[in-house]
C-alpha cells in the first residue's frame, strides 16, 4: 500500500541557506512563489523547480565558503541537502522505495533510463575516450550496480553509445572529427582520418 506524505518541501530547502550566503550576497534570484497551493500538491510545479534551483545553489558553494565550514557543519549541510532532496523527490511523485535514503536521489526505473539516455547521447554526439570518459562512466555504473543491479542486467551503455555514435556520423557522411574519440579506431581509422 503506497504511503502518502505531505512534506513542506520549500521550507526544508529554505533552511539550506542557514549556512551562509553566496558570493555577491544572498540567495540566487528565483521566480516568485505562487500565492495559492492546492491541497493535493502542496508545492506545485513552479515551487518544485524553485526548490530544485535552491538545492543546486546550496549544493555547490564556492571554495571560500567551503573552507570556512567545520566538519560538523559539512555533515549537517550534507544531511540537510539529502533531506531536501528526499522531500523534492517525494513532491515529484517518486515512491519512497525508489529514493536513496543517504543522498535523496531517485533510484527509479525512470531515473535509470534518464541517466542511461544522458550517457548514450553524450557518446553519440561527442564520441568516447578511455582517458576522459571511462572513469566517470564506471563510477556511474557502479552507483547503479550497488543500488539497482537488476537494471544493468544485459544493458551495456558503452556499446549502445558507440553504436549510436557510428550510426549518427555515418548518416552525416564522415567521422566526428574529435581527435580524442576512440570509437572510430575499430574501423581502422582515427577520427581525423575518417573525416578526410
Amino acid at each position: 500500500m503506497p504511503t502518502q506524505l505531505e512534506l513542506p518541501v520549500v521550507d526544508v530547502v529554505r533552511d539550506l541557506f542557514d549556512y551562509g550566503t553566496r558570493q555577491g550576497g544572498g540567495a540566487p534570484d528565483l521566480p516568485a512563489q505562487p500565492s495559492h497551493r492546492s491541497a493535493a500538491h502542496p508545492s506545485g510545479r513552479a515551487l518544485r523547480n524553485t526548490a530544485a534551483a535552491r538545492l543546486r545553489a546550496a549544493a555547490l558553494p564556492d571554495s571560500e565558503e567551503r573552507a570556512k565550514l567545520t566538519p560538523a557543519q559539512i555533515v549537517d549541510r550534507r544531511t540537510s541537502l539529502a533531506d531536501a532532496q528526499i522531500a523534492l523527490s517525494v513532491a515529484r511523485g517518486v515512491s519512497l522505495d525508489d529514493i536513496d535514503p543517504f543522498s535523496g536521489y531517485s533510484m527509479s526505473r525512470r531515473a535509470y533510463g534518464a541517466v542511461r539516455h544522458s550517457w548514450v547521447s553524450l557518446i553519440k554526439f561527442h564520441g568516447f575516450n578511455d582517458d576522459y570518459d571511462q572513469q566517470p562512466l564506471d563510477e556511474t555504473l557502479a552507483w547503479w550496480a550497488e543500488r539497482r543491479p537488476q537494471y544493468l542486467d544485459g544493458d551495456d551503455w558503452l556499446t549502445a553509445g558507440m553504436a549510436a555514435h557510428r550510426e549518427y556520423w555515418k548518416g552525416i557522411g564522415h567521422g566526428c572529427g574529435a581527435p580524442y574519440c576512440d570509437v572510430h579506431s575499430d574501423d581502422g581509422l582515427t577520427s581525423k582520418e575518417a573525416v578526410e
